[in-house]
């Protein structure tokens, strides 16, 4: 089963990706945070951030990682998990 589980951003394993939520004009928006196999940290987020985008972004996320895995959630200052979602696990180094 699927597991959302918090992240720093150095948490992130080298060729990873992870959900990034951040405020955007006060409101919850979402991006990625790709950790390239360089070692880079890549921050993309839409042209003009909208909170509509959220269960887009997770969606497609999701859509492209193997079963059985989390998504990593990456939550910058002032971001927060909405408490409708599933719970967000805090990172464990010992899973």
């Amino acid at each position: 089963m699927l597991g959302y589980v918090r992240v720093s951003p150095d948490q992130i394993p080298l060729g990873e990706t992870a959900l990034l939520l951040f405020v955007h004009k006060g409101e919850l928006c979402a991006g990625v945070l790709k950790h390239r196999c360089d070692g880079r940290m890549e921050r993309l987020v839409p042209e003009d951030p909208s909170p509509n985008d959220l269960i887009l972004g997770i969606c497609r996320l999701m859509a492209d990682m193997p079963d059985n895995s989390n998504l990593l959630v990456v939550l910058e200052a002032l971001a927060y998990w909405p408490e409708p979602f599933p719970t967000l696990r805090e990172f464990s180094a010992t899973k």
